[in-house]
Order: C-alpha cells, then sequence, then structure tokens
C-alpha cells in the first residue's frame, strides 16, 4: 500500500505540470492541421502558376518578333505613306503593339503573382515551423501524461466504470476542442488575408485619384510627360488589384464562404494613340475611362469590405464556439482528475480491492483531498 501511496503523491505534482503544458499547446495540432494544408495549396499553386509563366514566355517571344517587323520597318511605314495609308500602317502598328504588350502584362501580373505567392508561402513555412515545434511539446508531454497513467492504471479497468467513462469523455471533448479550434484558425486566417486585400484596393484607389490628376492636366495643355505619369498610376493601381484579386482566390481556397468579387477593368492606354492621335477628344475619352475604372473600383471595394465583415462575424462564432468546448475540454480532464483520485484515496483509506472500490464509487461524495488540476 505505501508503494502506491508513493506513486499518487508523486503523480500529483508531474500530473500538474503536464496537464499545464497540455492546456497552453493544446491549439497547436489544429492549428498546426491547417497550416499544413495551406502551404500545400499554396506549393500547389505556384508549381501550376510557373507552367503559365513558361507557356506565357514562348507567346511573348513569338508576338514580340511580329511587333519589331512594324516597329523597326522603315520600307513598310514608308510603303505605306506613299500609298496614302498611312492610318492603316498606324492601325496595324497599333495592332501588333496591342497584341505584343497584352501578352507582356500578362506575364508581368503572373510573374507578380508567382513572387507575391512565395512570399505568402514563405510566411506560411515560418509559422509551420513555429507551430511544429509547439505541436512536437504538445505530443511529448501528452505521451509522458500516458505513461504517467499507464504506470497506475495498468491493463484494463473493468473496476473501474468511473474512470472509463470519464476518460472517453475527455477524449471526445479533446476531439470536439481540435474541430472547432480548425475551424476558428481557418476563418481567422481568411480574415488576415482579406485584410490585406483591402490594403491593396486602398492602394489602386489612391493611385486611381492621381491618374486622373494627372488626366486632368493632360486635357488643360498637358504634354507627354502628363501621359507617362498617367499611365505609370494606371500600371500601378492595376498591380494593386492584380494583389488583391490574388488574395481573394487564397482566401477562397480556404473557406467557401468568400465569394468572388466584382471585376476591376483598369484603364489602358497606348503608346501609338499617345503620339499619332492625340488630342482634347482623345484626352476626354480616356479621362472618362479612368472614371470608369474609379466606379468599377468603388463597386469591387464594397463587396470586400463586405466579405471581410462577414468573415470576421463568422470568426468571431467560431471563436466562441472554440472557448466553450475549450472549457468543457478543461472540465471534462479535470473529472478524469477526480475520478482517478477518488480511486486512489479509496484505495489508501483500506477499501483496497476493486469491488470494494466499485461499490462505493457512487456513494462517497466526499471532496478530493487536493486537486490535481488549477
Amino acid at each position: 500500500m505505501a508503494f502506491i501511496t508513493n506513486q499518487i503523491q508523486e503523480a500529483g505534482s508531474r500530473n500538474n505540470q503536464l496537464l499545464g503544458i497540455l492546456s497552453e499547446t493544446d491549439y497547436a495540432i489544429p492549428a498546426l492541421e491547417q497550416q499544413n494544408r495551406y502551404v500545400k495549396d499554396l506549393n500547389n499553386e505556384i508549381v501550376e502558376l510557373q507552367k503559365r509563366i513558361d507557356t506565357l514566355d514562348k507567346e511573348r517571344i513569338k508576338e514580340l518578333k511580329e511587333h519589331e517587323k512594324y516597329r523597326d520597318s522603315v520600307m513598310k511605314r514608308f510603303a505605306y505613306r506613299v500609298s496614302g495609308k498611312t492610318e492603316k500602317f498606324a492601325a496595324k502598328a497599333e495592332k501588333e503593339e496591342r497584341e505584343y504588350f497584352e501578352v507582356l502584362e500578362k506575364e508581368r501580373k503572373a510573374k507578380e503573382e508567382a513572387k507575391s505567392l512565395e512570399a505568402m508561402c514563405s510566411e506560411a513555412l515560418r509559422k509551420q515551423s513555429d507551430l511544429e515545434a509547439v505541436a512536437t511539446r504538445h505530443n511529448k508531454a501528452q505521451n509522458d501524461l500516458d505513461s504517467l497513467y499507464d504506470s497506475i492504471f495498468q491493463g484494463p479497468t473493468p473496476g473501474f466504470p468511473e474512470e472509463d467513462m470519464s476518460e472517453r469523455n475527455a477524449e471526445q471533448a479533446l476531439q470536439t476542442y481540435h474541430e472547432s479550434r480548425i475551424r476558428m484558425e481557418s476563418e481567422l486566417q481568411v480574415v488576415q488575408i482579406l485584410t490585406q486585400a483591402r490594403s491593396c484596393h486602398n492602394n489602386a484607389a489612391n493611385y486611381i485619384e492621381e491618374a486622373l490628376d494627372h488626366s486632368r492636366m493632360d486635357m488643360f495643355g498637358g504634354d507627354t510627360i502628363s501621359d507617362m505619369m498617367e499611365r505609370n498610376a494606371l500600371s500601378r493601381a492595376d498591380r494593386q488589384v492584380s494583389q488583391m484579386m490574388i488574395l481573394v482566390s487564397q482566401a477562397q481556397r480556404i473557406s467557401p464562404h468568400v465569394q468572388t468579387l466584382p471585376p476591376v477593368k483598369i484603364a489602358e492606354g497606348s503608346l501609338v494613340m499617345d503620339v499619332f492621335f492625340d488630342n482634347i477628344l482623345s484626352d476626354l475619352d480616356f479621362h472618362d475611362k479612368i472614371k470608369d475604372s474609379r466606379a468599377s473600383l468603388q463597386r469591387c471595394g464594397q463587396a470586400l469590405v463586405m466579405q471581410l465583415n462577414n468573415t470576421q462575424a463568422r470568426c468571431q462564432v467560431c471563436e466562441q464556439e472554440m472557448n466553450l468546448n475549450a472549457s468543457t475540454l478543461k472540465s471534462a480532464r479535470l473529472e478524469l482528475q477526480r475520478a482517478r483520485e477518488r480511486i486512489f484515496e479509496r484505495i489508501i483509506s483500506g477499501q483496497g480491492s476493486e469491488e470494494a472500490v466499485h461499490a462505493t464509487e457512487h456513494t462517497s461524495e466526499s471532496p478530493p483531498p487536493y486537486a490535481l488540476v488549477s
């Protein structure tokens, strides 16, 4: 009996320590599961995007050769001018330029998307590594706790049905907590991603306003510099929109609740049109196109804010559910410890047989002499 008493006394201190570690690191297991899926999705997307970049690169080289035929051909330009078809030459040159720059822009966006995904993957891997360290600590504590229990409750315990039932309840509570933690982690991750997307939208809106300012200067006597600054601002806005759409796409892969945003079309100019056909009418027309871009961006921003608000609400609900399940888990673990402690106490008090313990399990209401969980 003294041996059992020593075991119980030693188990009390160690049990408290291990339960504290488990409570501190419970989040790591479900969070790591979610992070592993996220990293896998990012890696798969990077591979597919690289294939698309390779295809676009081949298409860009082909279109560049066609574009250079008109850009660098003095004879073609002269022949069209002699025949009085200068406008036809300009239209053909513009077509070749447009097709080349369209492919070039697609490739640029794809490369920027790949760069963004690689940065996101790098950050995700860092977080994954941190979670792995915490999960390893959690698993070690769980294994140590299991070994501690096994050293006391060796073999089956049919004579202790209260302990078996409490153990099943604790296992079920842990599973329920893990599931709710995964849901909360997913929604929290979506909130973070959509918040970044919102920042990209705000940047794009600022660039659109900058483009409108340069466009107004261009209409009232601006020069080529105004055109260049206008196009530069629009290009920056377009890049921010692309980044915003990339982030929303990532959020959709994590949560099925995230909806696709309305399309945004950023106005694009043409170097050929700026050189050959730049006048007040063309400037007015392009100014209207920029305002249309602003309107479409505003509609997209409203939809994005709604998506972010909805996700934050879902995240809050999931967090409340997770906290409730965490409380249930703590109670289940505490009850399991109390059930085992009652068995220890009865054995120490002289009712050493399983039959005697079983006979008094449901009649004793006295609290345990000490609590193993704070």
